[in-house]
C-alpha cells in the first residue's frame, strides 16, 4: 500500500516548503520502497525517506543511506515514534548492505536527539566571504549540455577523498532545485573550450551563495568569482565550505551501520594503527563487540570490555574515526536540504 499522499501532507505541515519544491521532490526522489512510516488506524503519524547515495572514503566507494524528510505530526511528537522508525531503518539498511547513514539536522537541538540513536557529528562547515575580487578579463561563457556539466562535476567530486557522490539523476534534480530557488549554474571554458570551472549559485537578499563550486586552478577560481560578481554586482559573495571540527560549525551527522566492514576499511586505510577497543551499539546489537585493529586488518571478538579497553558508543566512534583528519575531511553538499 502506498502512503505517498499522506507523506506529502505530513511533509508540508512540518517543513512548509513551496508547492513547486514538494512536487519536484516527490516526483523525483520519493519511492515507496525507500519510505518508512508509522501508521495507526490508517493514518501516517511519522515518516522518513532512505535516499541511496555513494560515498568516496578511504580510497573506496561506500554505500550510504541519507535520511530525508524525518517528520512526525505535531500532536504525535514525544511518543518515541521517530526513534522507532530510525531503529527500523537501521535494520533495512543492514539488509541492503549499507555501511553508513547520514543526515543534516533541520535545527540545532536535533544534533543531540540524533546522537542518542548513534549519529555523530562529522560534517562541519565554515562561512567564507569573498571580498577582494579581481575583475580582469573574463573567459567568454559557453553553453554546455547537462551531460557535459555532469561529467566535469563528477570528475571533480570524485577527486575529493571523502565525499557524498551524486548520480546523473541526482544532478538533474539539483539543477531543477537550483532553478526553483532562482539560482543558476556558471560554467567557464578553458582555452580549448572544455569546462574549467563550475559554480552553483543562488541569490538571497543582499548575498549570493555559492552552494558548490569546482575549478581546475586558481586562475579559474578567480575567473568564477569575477563572473559571479559581474552577474550580481550588488551582492556579497558567500559560501559554506567544508571544515574540521576545530575550525567549523556542526553541519551534518553520520552513523555506522555495519561496524565490522567499516572498521575493516578503516584499518586498511591506516595500516600503522594498532588499537583495541569495544563498541556498544544499543540500536544495532550485531555491531556490539570488541575490535582489534592491527597491521591493516580488523578482528571482531566477543564484547569483552575491561578497564584498559575504551568502550565507544556509535556516535563517539564515528567522531573518533573522522576526528581532525585533514586527508579524509568529510564533505556533503547539494542534498536538497
Amino acid at each position: 500500500m502506498s502512503y505517498k499522499q499522506q507523506v506529502i501532507d505530513l511533509w508540508q505541515v512540518c517543513f512548509k516548503d513551496t508547492d513547486a519544491f514538494v512536487q519536484l521532490y516527490f516526483s523525483t526522489k520519493y519511492s515507496d520502497e525507500n519510505t518508512v512510516v508509522h501508521v495507526e488506524d490508517g493514518k501516517v503519524l511519522s515518516a522518513l525517506q532512505l535516499l541511496p547515495y555513494s560515498m568516496t572514503c578511504w580510497n573506496r566507494e561506500l554505500h550510504i543511506s541519507y535520511i530525508s524528510g524525518a517528520s512526525t505530526w505535531p500532536e504525535s511528537r514525544g511518543l518515541g515514534l521517530m526513534k522507532n522508525l530510525l531503529i527500523k531503518s537501521f535494520g533495512i539498511m543492514r539488509s541492503r548492505n549499507i555501511q553508513f547513514s547520514t543526515l543534516i539536522p533541520a535545527e540545532s537541538w536535533l544534533f543531540e536527539y540524533y546522537r542518542k540513536v548513534g549519529y555523530g557529528t562529522v560534517f562541519y562547515t565554515s562561512l567564507q566571504t569573498y571580498k577582494e575580487i579581481k575583475m580582469g578579463q573574463r573567459p567568454t561563457r559557453k553553453s554546455y549540455s547537462e551531460e557535459e556539466l555532469y561529467a566535469y562535476f563528477m570528475m571533480s567530486m570524485q577527486k575529493r577523498p571523502c565525499c557524498i557522490q551524486h548520480s546523473f539523476a541526482d544532478f538533474q534534480v539539483i539543477l531543477a532545485d537550483l532553478h526553483l530557488a532562482g539560482g543558476k549554474v556558471l560554467a567557464l571554458p578553458t582555452i580549448g573550450g572544455y569546462i574549467g570551472g563550475l559554480a552553483f549559485i543562488v541569490p538571497e537578499s543582499e548575498k549570493v551563495w555559492i552552494k558548490e563550486w569546482m575549478y581546475d586552478n586558481e586562475k579559474m577560481r578567480t575567473a568564477l568569482l569575477a563572473e559571479i560578481k559581474a552577474t550580481y554586482p550588488q551582492c556579497e559573495i558567500v559560501s559554506l565550505v567544508p571544515a574540521s571540527a576545530r575550525d567549523g560549525k556542526p553541519y551534518g551527522m553520520m552513523r555506522i551501520i555495519d561496524a565490522p566492514m567499516i572498521l575493516h576499511y578503516y584499518a586498511a586505510a591506516y595500516p600503522e594503527i594498532d588499537v583495541t577497543f569495544s563498541l556498544r551499539d544499543e540500536q544495532i546489537p550485531s555491531n556490539t563487540a570488541t575490535y582489534v585493529l592491527h597491521k591493516g586488518f580488523c578482528e571482531k571478538k566477543l564484547f569483552q570490555p575491561d578497564c584498559e579497553t575504551p568502550v565507544f558508543s556509535p556516535a563517539d566512534l564515528i567522531e573518533k574515526l573522522f576526528s581532525d583528519d585533514s586527508v579524509f575531511l568529510p564533505c556533503m553538499t547539494l542534498m536538497l536540504n
